[in-house]
This record gives C-alpha cells, sequence and structure tokens, in this order.
C-alpha cells in the first residue's frame, strides 16, 4: 500500500470514527394536525387580522385572530400560530399592528398575554399595567418549571376580544446541552412519538357583533363549540382528523380557552371510553400522574396527557363536552369530536 493510500485509509476510518462518536440531535416527533408552528426563539412576528367563517347553519361569524406576520392570510386560522420556546430561551415575538382590526376607545388596540406564565410586568400584555395597545416587541426566558403547555391571548376588552378569536396555544420544551427540543411530556419526564394540541373554544355569536359596554357582555349564550377553530358536531365530521402509527405514544395537549366549563374523553370506535395518563395541568408537573377517562378543564386551564395506542390498526374519537357554568348540564350539540386513527 503505498503512502497515498495509507494517508486515504487513515483519515477515512478516523473520519467513520468521529461521526460515529458525534452526539446525534433527538429525532422530533410528528406533528399531528394541521396548525402552524413557530419557534418563538428565532423572531416571530404576529399580526391581527379578520376572517369570517361560516357556520354548520350556515351563518357567517367575524373572528379576529393572530396571523403569522408578512404572509398575507396564509396560515392565518381561528386558533392562531402555536408558538413553541425551550426553557431557559429568549422568547422574540413582535406584534405588529398594521390594518389590525380593532374596537374605539377606550377598547382600542390589542396586546399579547402569556396565559400561565410568570414573566415581567413589562412583557404581561396588560394594558392597565402600562402594555402598550398599538403594536410591541415581547422578551422573556422562562426556566423548566414551565416545560408544558400555555396560552397566549389578547387582553384588551379580554371577555370580547377572547371571544373574537384572538387566542392561540404557547409550549415550552425541555432542551438538550445544545439547545435542540426534547420530546418529553415535561421536564426529565416521559417521550412520545407524536404530540397533537388540542385548542377547545366556544362562541357566543352575540358577542362578536356587541361593541364597547354592552349589555350583552353581562350573560354567555355559547352556540358553537369549536376544537381548534373547527366544529366537530359528529364521529362522522370530526373537527379534526389525524393519523399515527399502532403501538405509539401520542402526547395531547389540552388548551381549554372556552367561557364555559368542559370534559374531555377518548372513546373508541365502540363508544367504549379509554384511559389516558396526565402529567401536567396548567404548565406545571404534577406531583403524581393520573390515569382518567375523563378529565374536566374550566375556562383558562391546560392539560397535557399520554396514551398508547394499541397494536392493531383502528380509530379512536377524543372529544370535548361543553357544560353550562351555572348547573354543569351539557349544552344540546355541545360536544365536539376528532378523531385519531392509527
Amino acid at each position: 500500500m503505498n503512502r497515498k493510500m495509507l494517508s486515504l485509509n487513515i483519515g477515512t476510518t478516523l473520519a467513520g470514527l468521529a461521526l460515529a462518536l458525534a452526539p446525534l440531535a433527538p429525532a422530533a416527533a410528528a406533528r399531528l394536525g394541521n396548525a402552524t408552528v413557530m419557534n418563538a426563539a428565532t423572531g416571530v412576528s404576529l399580526q391581527v387580522q379578520s376572517l369570517n367563517k361560516t357556520m354548520s347553519d350556515g351563518k357567517s361569524v367575524l373572528f379576529w385572530i393572530f396571523c403569522p406576520g408578512g404572509g398575507g392570510m396564509g396560515g392565518c386560522n381561528i386558533t392562531g400560530p402555536t408558538l413553541e420556546l425551550g426553557a431557559g430561551q429568549q422568547l422574540n415575538v413582535t406584534l405588529n399592528m398594521m390594518m389590525a382590526p380593532q374596537e374605539n376607545p377606550p377598547y382600542q388596540g390589542h396586546t399579547i398575554h402569556w396565559h400561565g406564565l410568570d414573566v415581567l410586568q413589562s412583557e404581561d400584555g396588560v394594558p392597565e399595567t402600562g402594555a402598550s395597545v398599538l403594536g410591541d416587541n415581547y422578551s422573556f426566558s422562562i426556566d423548566s418549571r414551565y416545560v408544558g403547555s400555555h396560552m397566549y391571548h389578547c387582553h384588551v376588552h379580554t371577555v370580547k376580544h377572547l371571544e373574537m378569536g384572538m387566542y392561540a396555544p404557547l409550549v415550552v420544551k425541555a432542551v438538550d446541552n445544545a439547545g435542540n427540543f426534547l420530546d418529553v411530556i415535561n421536564n426529565g419526564g416521559p417521550a412520545y412519538d407524536y404530540e397533537w394540541n388540542l385548542m377547545y373554544s366556544s362562541v357566543d355569536p352575540a358577542y362578536h357583533t356587541a361593541v364597547g359596554d354592552s349589555t350583552v357582555f353581562a350573560d354567555y349564550n355559547p352556540k358553537y363549540f369549536l376544537i381548534n377553530g373547527n366544529e366537530g358536531r359528529s364521529k362522522s365530521v370530526p373537527a379534526e382528523t389525524v393519523t399515527a402509527a399502532p403501538g405509539k405514544k401520542v402526547a395531547i395537549r389540552l388548551f381549554g380557552i372556552q367561557s364555559v366549563n368542559t370534559s374531555f374523553e377518548i372513546k373508541n370506535a365502540s363508544g367504549t371510553s379509554q384511559s389516558f395518563t396526565v402529567h401536567n395541568k396548567d404548565g406545571y408537573k404534577l406531583p403524581s400522574t393520573q390515569t382518567l377517562t375523563r378529565l374536566d378543564l374550566s375556562p383558562g386551564q391546560t392539560a397535557d396527557v399520554m396514551v398508547t395506542l394499541p397494536s392493531t390498526s383502528s380509530s379512536w374519537y377524543p372529544q370535548v363536552t361543553f357544560k353550562n357554568l351555572r348547573n354543569g348540564a351539557a349544552y344540546a350539540n355541545g360536544t365536539a369530536y376528532t378523531r385519531l386513527n392509527f
């Protein structure tokens, strides 16, 4: 073997050894659903835009929604973009108010409030404590206690702007030493193969046309019940259908921005309730996990649950039943369905 070939072989061997020893970036879990997902640490711009949605009864309802900035109406849906942030990383979000629909004074403008996070008052998006309503930049970091599901929403005339659709998920993720997101349900918690965000909300159309201090806001009578911005009135017409692989672990993140109480369940094709494990409530790791077949969430709550799918192919129906705050009774047509194929 000549010197050139010897050098090439040694170099190739060393390169292969270095590659074998190099740390690999963690494999990313597959995302289920159609939501737009944005890394809030890389510089995100959001705009507020209008969207008219035709409901199941043929009537149109006007919504105001957070959209990715600079892209026309691309990526604009009821339930705004999901923002992800690693623990210890710096959030960098700009709210652009150019051409934003808004109310007249004293309720003009919009903010972003980081629901469930303990941040500086200057970053909290509350006008009464000094937040700008004419557009702002938001920057903060949070630690590993917050790994889990949170939300962001407008905090101007909250009773109306929440109802108009100004809300979206915020997911805080654990990271490795290189800053890569880890697909674990909480800091130090178990890993999953798929993740699926379900944000549920309710709609009282009277709120969408009322202005100022209308007496309409003294009562709440929801007519439509949404998961990820869609009604999902039956198993045959679910709000969202996703597909995973049999035998895999699925993290389901629940975001309850509705103005009424709810119960979350998973049922199989025969209507039998399936158990799931609750790992986080309101963005915090539980002292011990809970295995349930039904989970109640009040307005503004979140939860992170996990299921292990059976090894044989079938379909499950994660569903949310919306309940009257006063008496706990389920609303007529108040169950919204999704479908999970595997």
